[in-house]
C-alpha cells in the first residue's frame, strides 16, 4: 500500500513541476560554450523597421502636422512606459540580491539587462525638453501659491528628473558590473572567446568581491528606484494636471513598474531559454515564482487604485474629484479607463487564481500581455486627458482622439523596436546566466 502511495505521490509531483527529474550540474559550461555574439540581421533589420516607423511618425505629428500635441503627448507616454520598465527590471534583480532569493538566480541576468535601456531614457528626455512647453500649461502660465512656482519651473524639473535617471542609471551599472565581472571571468576558464576582466584575481576572490558589492549596493538601488519614480510621476505625469495631486501618486506608479517588470520577465524568461537552449535550467515552478509575484503586484495596484479612490470619496474632496470624473465621466476618456482597469486588474486577478495556469506559458502568457497591455493603456489614461485639447467654451475636449491613438501606437511600436535592439545587443555580449553566483545550483535544481 506505501509503495502505492509513494508512486501516486511522485506522479504528481514530477506532474506538477515541483522538482527536477535530473540534476543538472552542466551549466556553467552550456552557458559559456554559447559565446558572445550579437543579435542576428533579420532581428536588426525587424528593430530598424520598427523604429523608424515609429520615431518617423513622431517626428511627423510633433514636427511636421499642425497638431504637435499629438507627437508629444505619444513620445512623453512610451518614454515614460520604457523608462519604468528598464528600471523595474534591475530592481527585480536587486531585490533577488537583498532576500538572499535562489529561485530567481536563473534568469538574474534576464532581468539585470533591462537597465540597458536607462541611458537612452536619459537622452529621451533631454529630447523631450524641445516639447515640454507644448503640453505644460505651467510652462506657459506659471502657477501662483503653495511654493508651486518654485518647484514648478522647466529647467528646475529638467534638473530633478534627468539627474535623478543619472542617479539610477549608475547604481545600476555598478550593481550590474559586479554581477557580470565574475561571470565572465568564469566563462572565460571555459570559452577563451569570452573577455578576462582586467585585474582578475580568481574565481573564489571575485565570487566573494562580487556577492559583497552587490548586497552592499542593491539596498541604496531599491531605495532610489522608489524616490526616482515616483519623482517622475509627480513631475512628468502629475504636473500635467498641476492643479490636482495625490500623495500616493507615486508609489502606485513604481510599484506599477514593478508588475510590469514582472510581466516582462515571463516573456523573456521564456524566449531566451527557447532561444539558447536553457530551458532545461527553467523549471515550471520558476514561471509560477514569476506569476505569483506578478499577481501579487496586480493586487498591489488594486488596493493602490481603490485607497486613492476611497479618500476622494469618502471626505468628499470636490477639488480632487474632478481628476476621476474627467477619467470615468468624460469622453471619450472613460472607454479607456475602463478598459485599462480590466486589463490590468480584473482580468488578469480572475485568470491568475489559477496555479497551473501560471506554471505554463502557453497558458500564463496571455494573461501577461493582457496586463503589460492593460498598464500601457492606463498610462495612457493617466496623461493623455490631462494634455489634450480643451475647448473652454464648449466644456468639452477637442475630437482627435482617433489620430492621438494611431500616433501612440506607432510610437510605442518605434520604442519597443530600440528596446528590443538595446535589451539583445547587451545580452548577447554576456554570459546568460548568473553561473559564478554561489546560489544558482540551489535556483536550477529545486527540490
Amino acid at each position: 500500500m506505501s509503495s502505492i502511495t509513494s508512486t501516486i505521490c511522485n506522479r504528481w509531483v514530477n506532474r506538477l513541476g515541483l522538482v527536477h527529474a535530473h540534476h543538472h550540474h552542466d551549466y556553467i559550461e552550456k552557458v559559456s560554450a554559447i559565446g558572445p555574439g550579437k543579435p542576428s540581421s533579420k532581428s536588426i533589420t525587424i528593430y530598424a523597421v520598427m523604429i523608424l516607423v515609429g520615431f518617423g511618425s513622431f517626428a511627423y505629428f510633433a514636427f511636421v502636422s499642425d497638431q504637435p500635441r499629438i507627437g508629444w503627448i505619444s513620445y512623453l507616454h512610451n518614454l515614460y512606459f520604457f523608462t519604468g520598465l528598464s528600471a523595474a527590471g534591475v530592481v527585480i534583480a536587486a531585490i533577488l540580491q537583498v532576500t538572499n532569493a535562489m529561485w530567481g538566480r536563473p534568469i538574474k541576468r534576464f532581468a539585470e539587462a533591462t537597465g540597458s535601456f536607462l541611458p537612452f531614457a536619459i537622452g529621451g528626455l533631454i529630447l523631450f525638453w524641445i516639447g515640454a512647453d507644448t503640453i505644460y500649461e505651467w510652462i506657459q502660465y506659471p502657477p501662483h501659491g503653495g511654493n508651486k512656482e518654485f518647484w514648478l519651473t522647466k529647467p528646475f524639473m529638467f534638473v530633478r528628473v534627468i539627474g535623478g535617471l543619472l542617479l539610477l542609471t549608475w547604481l545600476g551599472k555598478y550593481f550590474t558590473n559586479h554581477s557580470l565581472r565574475p561571470d565572465l571571468g568564469l566563462a572565460h576558464e571555459h570559452n577563451s572567446a569570452w573577455p578576462l576582466p582586467a585585474h582578475w584575481r580568481g574565481i573564489e576572490e571575485e565570487r566573494a568581491r562580487s556577492q559583497g558589492r552587490q548586497s552592499l549596493i542593491a539596498p541604496f538601488y531599491c531605495l532610489a528606484f522608489a524616490v526616482v519614480c515616483s519623482l517622475l510621476a509627480y513631475d512628468l505625469i502629475m504636473s500635467l494636471d498641476y492643479r490636482w495631486f495625490s500623495t500616493m501618486f507615486g508609489g502606485w506608479n513604481f510599484t506599477t513598474n514593478i508588475l510590469l517588470g514582472f510581466g516582462f520577465l515571463y516573456y523573456l524568461t521564456h524566449f531566451i531559454s527557447k532561444r539558447f537552449d536553457l530551458d532545461l535550467y527553467m523549471s515550471r515552478p520558476l514561471y509560477h515564482d514569476i506569476g505569483k509575484l506578478a499577481f501579487g503586484f496586480t493586487v498591489v495596484w488594486g488596493y493602490l487604485f481603490f485607497a486613492q479612490y476611497l479618500v476622494i470619496w469618502y471626505g468628499n474632496l470636490s477639488f480632487e474629484a474632478g481628476y476621476l470624473l474627467t477619467r470615468f465621466e468624460g469622453l471619450p476618456w472613460k472607454y479607456f479607463s475602463y478598459v485599462a482597469f480590466a486589463m490590468v486588474f480584473l482580468l488578469p486577478f480572475i485568470l491568475g487564481l489559477s496555479k497551473q495556469r501560471k506554471m505554463s506559458f502557453a497558458t500564463y502568457a496571455p494573461v501577461a500581455t493582457i496586463s503589460i497591455m492593460g498598464v500601457w493603456i492606463e498610462r495612457f489614461v493617466l496623461i493623455a486627458p490631462a494634455a489634450w485639447y480643451f475647448d473652454h467654451e464648449k466644456m468639452a475636449f477637442m475630437p482627435g482622439v482617433s489620430n492621438l491613438v494611431i500616433a501612440d501606437v506607432l510610437t510605442f511600436i518605434g520604442f519597443l523596436g530600440l528596446f528590443l535592439w538595446v535589451y539583445t545587443a547587451y545580452l548577447f555580449k554576456r554570459p546568460l546566466m548568473v553561473i559564478s553566483d554561489p546560489r544558482l545550483d540551489l535556483g536550477i535544481n529545486r527540490h
